[in-house]
């Protein structure tokens, strides 16, 4: 259900602002509301981000060398406080870290640099000069570079007036050019004409032989320097993960709690927090607040035009984790109703009619069981992982009462004959599973305009409740008597006359009374007709739950399919390719069921979804509301474990 909100003021010393914004969050009951001033804590703000970026940046590092995790460890518990300690340790290490990454990244790129500088020369290694002293020549110029093989012939026009040598093999060879100075441009145009690259050696001493022998040297210590820095690495980052992931978090608390302390206005002497809180939280923080300080002003009201304050709910432990269905589309306007606890029975029992066979059932619910018992996990997480739980129960039950598991019906499975009479048969029946499924898709609609009147009559609109929204329920549940008195056999005639009436003076009622706000009887008389044209809507509306038979059939017609092909391997006359396909057989079965049970969930749980937002949330939910986001402990690593009943969500 939605719980109303307030807003309130607090006022107390600076002195105290940090102890109380400490206490307000282990409530995790306050959303603070920006004040928009430039109250001076950017500073404080930007070294609580600057510390969080640091950590994370640890744990990139720390993350080749940390233990790998199974998939259902639960995270760690741990206090708030006991996080906090965490921080100077986990600091000096991130610094430890960030100055080995930085000597490492340092020495890697200067080993690049050599290897890139040796395969340069390479091509060079038989050139006989010092790279730097055989230019220096008054009378004579010279051009290093690089020809296309296929051009060296043409080096000989120049012979006349310069002289070259050329220095390795390959498609690109190596070659120095020689002329007399005063010749030196026109040589330069004719190379130009050629396929030639001019080459600049290194700033090094000595020959290229010697230059790469001199690199290779370096190289051979700046990897013995790399492997020394990557082992002190490993070692700084070895089994220290926990304690960086512990003051990650507790910098996380921090950074919140200085996001908190940025919106608030301050005076020289004293802060104040604006905020909203659930009605029912009042007590808890102003405990919290005196916990702190007996110097303080404290003040709870409702909100006042203008103001929008956020959409809060509570429900029972069976309905809180459908919130998460519900917050997909929207979250519920905070002057509305909390679809959550209506929709909750419709999504379980229609996820379980869609998937509808027993063994799905047994495998979905046994698997989700074991993830929240050995994962624990929290959030939304939780709340779709308990979705399912729920639905494959109800799948169970409906795979009972359609008789498959598997694929296969009970008395295939059991070798009976029989004994297992089936309740439903859509195969056999299909237009009786149809009308469950419209039966089903009634009701739905019909409970959703219920609530709708139910809404209406909360805020005083007794006539929107009932000349808008009972006219509608007489329309249909008359309809639906009527062709029940019409069309089956053995119900007696008055039914169908009451639903008949019932059905007329709801019409009538809609056409007279739909347009009562205008004076023009003309207007009033269109506008009444135009929402009897919406009985197509409601049509289609109960029409679209025939997809409850039609998934639910895909189901078990695909499952057989995989039966069928998986036994034709493992039926095999040869002794020899029985046993092969048996294996193969077996192993292809458990691989289709896995993708059947995998891709006939995820339809279960879209379509379901879908009947929920279009044909059940039309036809009353307000939609529009913010989540509640309160200032509190949102960890990724490490759950807080300090947390009393009365503050958890």
């Amino acid at each position: 259900m939605i719980v109303s909100m307030k807003r309130m003021t607090l006022v107390a010393h600076k002195a105290d602002e940090a102890n109380i914004l400490n206490a307000l969050q282990a409530t995790r009951a306050i959303e603070v509301i920006s004040s928009g001033e430039d109250n001076g804590a950017l500073a404080a703000l930007e070294r609580a981000q600057t510390r969080l970026q640091q950590l994370g940046d640890a744990l990139k590092t720390m993350r080749p060398y940390a233990q790998k995790k199974s998939f259902l460890v639960s995270p760690a518990e741990a206090k708030a406080e006991e996080l906090f300690s965490m921080l100077p340790e986990a600091v000096a290490l991130c610094d430890k870290l960030s100055l080995l990454k930085r000597e490492l990244s340092a020495t890697k790129s200067e080993i690049d640099k050599n290897e890139t500088l040796i395969a340069a020369l390479r091509p060079w290694e038989s050139f006989p000069a010092d790279m730097q002293t055989y230019p220096i020549s008054k009378h004579v110029k010279y051009f290093t570079g690089l020809i296309a093989a296929s051009d060296v012939e043409k080096l000989e026009n120049i012979d006349a007036v310069a002289e070259y040598q050329l220095f390795n093999e390959g498609i690109l060879r190596t070659c120095v050019v020689a002329c007399p100075v005063d010749e030196a441009k026109s040589v330069a145009n004719f190379l130009k004409s050629l396929d030639w690259t001019d080459y600049l050696f290194p700033k090094m001493p000595g020959t290229p032989r010697e230059a790469m022998e001199e690199l290779s040297e370096k190289n051979r210590t700046l990897n013995a320097k790399q492997v020394e820095l990557e082992n002190e690495l490993r070692e700084s980052a070895t089994g220290r993960e926990p304690l960086v992931e512990g003051a990650y978090d507790a910098a996380v608390i921090e950074r919140d709690r200085a996001l908190a302390a940025a919106e608030l206005a301050r005076s020289a002497a004293t802060f104040q927090l604006e905020g909203w809180l659930p009605a029912d939280k009042e007590a808890i923080v102003s405990q919290a607040i005196h916990s702190v300080t007996d110097a303080y002003y404290f003040d709870v009201r409702e909100p006042e035009d203008g103001e929008t304050p956020p959409s809060y709910v509570e429900n029972s432990a069976f309905v809180t984790p459908f919130e998460q269905v519900t917050n997909l589309y929207s979250r519920p306007d905070p002057k509305g109703i909390d679809a959550t606890p209506y929709m909750t029975p419709f999504y379980v029992l229609l996820f379980g009619m869609m998937l509808s066979d027993a063994g799905y059932g047994l495998v979905l619910s046994l698997l989700c069981f074991l993830f929240i018992k050995l994962k624990k996990p929290s959030g939304g997480t939780a709340g779709f992982a308990r979705v399912l739980f729920w639905g494959g129960l109800s799948t169970m039950l409906w795979g009972v009462l359609i008789g498959t598991f598997f694929g296969m019906d009970f008395d295939v499975l059991f070798g009976t004959v029989n004994k297992f009479p089936l309740i439903l048969d859509p195969m056999t029946d299909p237009i009786g599973m149809l009308i469950i499924c419209f039966g089903l898709g009634f009701l739905h609609v019909l409970f959703g305009l219920g609530l709708r009147m139910k809404l209406s009559l909360s805020r005083g609109d007794w006539r929107t409740a009932f000349y808008d929204t009972l006219s509608w329920i007489f329309v249909l549940v008359g309809l639906v008597m009527f062709g029940i008195g019409s069309a089956v056999a053995g119900v007696p005639a008055i039914i169908g006359k009451i639903g008949l009436y019932m059905a007329i003076l709801g019409a009538v009622t809609l056409l007279i009374f739909k347009g009562r706000e205008s004076k023009n009887p003309v207007g009033r008389t269109a506008q009444g007709l135009f929402e009897l044209y919406q009985i197509s809507g409601y049509l289609s509306d109960i029409l679209s739950y025939s997809r409850l038979f039609a998934l639910g059939v895909a189901t078990g017609v695909i499952a057989t399919v995989f039966n069928d092909l998986c036994n034709m391997l493992m039926t095999s006359p040869n002794i020899l390719m029985k046993i092969m396909g048996t294996a193969v057989g077996i192993a292809l079965l458990i691989a289709l069921h896995a993708f059947g049970l995998a891709i006939n969930t995820l339809g279960a749980f879209v379509h379901t979804a879908r009947l929920q937002y279009v044909e059940f949330f039309g036809k009353f939910y307000e939609a529009g509301g913010r989540p509640f986001s309160p200032l509190g402990y949102r960890t990724k690593h490490v759950r807080i474990s300090q947390e009393s009943p009365d503050t958890a969500k």
